[in-house]
């Protein structure tokens, strides 16, 4: 009895082993197949999926932090974001300076993206766009919410930025664009904890926890509010997500790879199309 209870406690003791190997085994996998590489690789395929869908325009642009130094992060010279390569790239610091000398024209408004890494250490990737399907609800004050289970990470209102309120009333020269640090926190401040901020007249900024999530939530974005203007022109009535839907939305493992392949699949048909 004792001998056969010490050779089901070793083939317990083997296949835990077992186990944990494996788990270990895939979680280095999982860490190798995460580098700054793979991560440009995806911040490039991004600028150009959401390029192809209308979303980024001339000049909004998608940023990734760098898996290696988190006070480091990896952007677009300033260019189209439908042209993007590799050679584009340029890495910065989180006082919004390249790292290298002699780097190439920087975007103006990555005050944005630098303020909301040093705002939120868990975020991984910040995107900027000026979609015209998420502008009028800024320019109206009418509030964005979400109407659609893929849209179910947005807070019941999507929270406004408003750079006038961050110029100040005793500010005699202002702009649209977040162009110093002070704009940029502002608008960091205003993002909070959400996954999106509204800026007014300007589009709005997503946040996420890689390259792929900030992007899924980009395009999601905008078919909400593709959906929300679309049943507001049909009547007063608008029935939106509730809490308890809200809350069984943040539980739920969205796949943000089926969207992601869906439209890189589509990026790839247009650009192979003849022009």
């Amino acid at each position: 009895m004792q001998v056969a209870l010490a050779r089901i406690f070793s083939v317990t003791l083997a296949i835990a082993a077992a186990c944990g190997a494996a788990i270990s085994g895939a979680a280095r996998a999982q860490d190798a197949a995460d580098s700054n590489e793979a991560r440009i690789e995806d911040l490039i395929t991004a600028s150009h999926i959401l390029a192809n869908e209308g979303i980024l325009d001339s000049f909004g642009h998608a940023t990734v932090r760098s898996i290696t130094d988190p006070t480091h992060f990896f952007m677009p010279r300033a260019m189209p974001p439908a042209l993007v390569s590799r050679a584009d790239i340029v890495e910065l610091d989180l006082d919004c300076k390249p790292v290298t000398p002699n780097a190439p024209r920087l975007n103006g408004e990555r005050y944005i993206h630098c303020e909301v890494y040093k705002a939120r250490a868990e975020v991984q990737s910040v995107i900027h766009t000026h979609d015209l399907a998420v502008i009028p609800f800024g320019l109206t004050g009418t509030p964005l919410r979400p109407v659609l289970p893929q849209a179910g990470f947005l807070p019941k209102e999507t929270p406004l930025f408003e750079v006038r309120d961050a110029y100040g009333p005793s500010a005699t020269e202002r702009g649209m664009l977040v162009l110093n640090s002070a704009l940029g926190k502002a608008l960091a401040t205003k993002l909070g904890n959400n996954p999106v901020v509204l800026m007014r007249g300007h589009g709005e900024t997503v946040v996420g926890r890689s390259v792929k999530e900030a992007t899924v939530r980009t395009l999601y974005t905008n078919i909400d509010a593709r959906a929300q203007a679309a049943a507001a022109a049909m009547g007063p009535k608008l029935v939106t997500l509730d809490d308890a839907e809200l809350a069984t939305n943040a539980r739920e493992n969205f796949d943000a790879d089926r969207p992601w392949e869906n439209y890189r699949q589509r990026m790839l048909k247009a650009q192979a199309q003849p022009h």
